[in-house]
């Protein structure tokens, strides 16, 4: 669709340019803020209930460039939907489709939803329709499915679904869910949604405690998330304030009983920024309501804290964070594949086209060769024409991008710096900021639009056509079978050592295999060659003359086009990502 086609523009814009272009922008942003301001009474500020309060810890991590982690993980996200939106699961404006979508594009095994507003009927609906990738679980207000609910809903190609067990702690509001972790081990998950009034806050928190500890043989959550409704200190408000001393003494005690410590906190210790946005009608006033907590144990396998502005119609953004374990294996990066917005891109289409020329001409100089030379042949000329273009289109992609996918970044940037900018006041920092909201909102909206729509013309034309879309889209969903070790070595002693890194096992798979092809010990050599001399001897097919001379002549240009018009559509490329 128009919103993500490729930036036409592919030639990097200078940095002059560009930074002059971002100050602009920025100073409109901030002029825009402060006329605001300007015009707008001041409120009073609300009463002062408690002191501001601090919590000890242990330093936060180290910051900076640090190595990308990439152990086997599973994605764990928390978002106020603010209510399903249309009751009519297939009707546009319900917002299950769309966080389905959501889920699927960000990779997301178990996302959290606040105000669910879920029943036994809506949660029917929504299995007929996404029940073989996700797998839902929900709790609702005992008087009424429109208003609050806690959903926690897992997907099936993410995590194992087999057996999960549920139950609710507090209906409409706390739910827990046990499940299994990336290697087998039991996760359990609290997903909640907090009362808004401090005095229901802080008995909220109590009543899960007293559940907890009148069930000792129970599972205590390895996270905790949603909508909390309190901060826990001033920084998590804008414009700052402390919260009501009792609810946040009683989620203090919470957390204390269960272990628990907010993640996102400890690694941006001194980090401003919300989850949740007034309106400017409202007071434009911004919190860290959503969070997720985990266990003090478990947090130095987490990673990748973050908060995303999502396209669904909410007022609140979505926290995740991606949980591994101690004994998960190391799964790599991934195998990189040719962008198929780089189709478009005519820098790197001219520069294929000089490079093929080149390459054709080098092939065209060794046909005069009579023996053919190891190390300077078609097929190493070849290999390096294929690597030249890799990198020449890895170093393209990280340039030409999506321009909606550009502009969003460009956004979230700016927003990350008027968040953290101290020289601004309360009021500047909180109208920029909104400003800025609703244009990556009305982007996501926009892309996620998009990408629905795009789905919905693919299945139109491919859905009800037996094909490689067809069986993939009706299949049962299941997670990637993960190879969590091998056996590396086995001493004298019977110790034996485990291999947990992907690359490294897949190099033992190999050379195991490898010597089983040629470990031949066991047949004699001269026993060998009669086997194979009595094999050729029946095959009676030989090539004609006509087709060695088929075989000799050249490939021209129709060849290769009519080769390609005839290779299946849909098939990976190679492990060089381009054929």
């Amino acid at each position: 669709m128009a919103g993500n086609e490729p930036d036409r523009n592919n030639e990097p814009e200078a940095d002059d340019e560009r930074d002059a272009r971002y100050a602009e922008e920025w100073a409109q942003i901030l002029q825009e803020a402060r006329i605001q301001a300007a015009q707008r009474v001041p409120p009073e500020p609300p009463p002062d209930p408690s002191p501001a309060r601090t919590y000890p810890g242990p330093p936060a991590r180290v910051r900076g460039r640090a190595k990308k982690n990439m152990k086997a993980a599973v994605k764990i996200a928390a978002l106020n939907i603010r209510g399903q939106g249309n009751t009519d699961v297939s009707h546009d404006d319900n917002k299950w489709y769309e966080l389905w979508q959501l889920m699927r594009e960000q990779r997301v095994g178990v996302m959290i939803v606040g105000e669910a507003h879920l029943d036994d009927d809506r949660k029917a609906a929504i299995d007929q329709l996404f029940g073989r990738v996700l797998h839902t679980d929900f709790t609702k207000h005992p008087m009424t499915a429109n208003a609050k609910g806690v959903a926690i809903v897992l997907n099936k190609n993410m995590v194992m679904t087999g057996t999960v067990t549920t139950k609710e702690i507090v209906p409409g509001r706390a739910l827990l869910t046990e499940m299994l972790n990336v290697d087998g081990s039991p996760l359990t998950i609290l997903g909640i949604y907090a009362p808004n009034a401090p005095a229901e806050n802080a008995a909220f928190w109590i009543t899960i405690r007293e559940y907890f500890e009148n069930r000792p043989n129970l599972n205590k959550p390895d996270v905790m998330g949603g909508d909390f409704n309190i901060v826990e200190d001033p920084i998590d408000r804008l414009p700052p304030r402390a919260d009501n001393t009792a609810a946040v003494d009683a989620l203090d005690e919470l957390k204390t009983y269960l272990g628990l410590v907010d993640g996102w906190r400890r690694t941006f210790p001194t980090t401003c920024a919300y989850t949740y946005y007034q309106s400017e009608a409202q007071g434009g006033a911004q919190s860290r309501l959503d969070r997720l907590l985990v266990k003090r144990g478990t947090f130095e396998h987490t990673f990748e804290w973050e908060m995303q502005t999502v396209g669904i119609p909410t007022d609140h953004r979505m926290v995740s964070m991606k949980l591994t374990t101690e004994d998960a294996p190391s799964v790599g990066r991934g195998r990189w594949v040719w962008p198929a917005h780089l189709m478009h891109d005519t820098a790197l289409t001219k520069y294929i086209h000089e490079k093929g020329l080149q390459l054709q001409e080098s092939i065209e100089e060794l046909e005069g060769l009579e023996e053919r030379d190891p190390e300077h042949n078609v097929q190493k000329l070849w290999m390096n024409f294929k690597k030249d273009i890799g990198d020449k289109a890895r170093e393209r992609a990280k340039i030409v991008v999506p321009k909606i996918t550009k502009e969003i970044a460009a956004l979230n940037t700016k927003l990350k710096l008027i968040e953290a900018d101290k020289e601004l006041t309360d009021e500047e920092r909180k109208l920029s900021s909104m400003l800025l909201l609703q244009k990556i909102e009305q982007l996501e909206k926009k892309r996620h639009k998009d990408a629905r729509a795009t789905g919905r013309i693919r299945n139109r034309l491919e859905g009800e056509v037996i094909g490689s879309y067809w069986s993939q889209i009706n299949k049962p969903s299941k997670p990637r079978d993960i190879i969590h070790r091998l056996i590396r070595t086995t001493k004298e002693d019977g110790t034996v050592e485990y291999e947990k890194d992907s690359q490294r096992m897949a190099t033992l798979a190999r050379n195991y295999h490898k010597k089983l092809q040629s470990d031949r010990s066991d047949t004699p050599p001269e026993v060998r060659e009669e086997k194979i001399t009595k094999v050729l001897e029946r095959t009676a097919t030989k090539v004609t003359d006509e087709q060695c001379k088929m075989l000799k002549a050249k490939l021209t240009i129709e060849d290769v086009r009519l080769a390609l018009r005839k290779s299946a559509n849909g098939k990976a490329p190679g492990l060089d990502g381009i054929t």
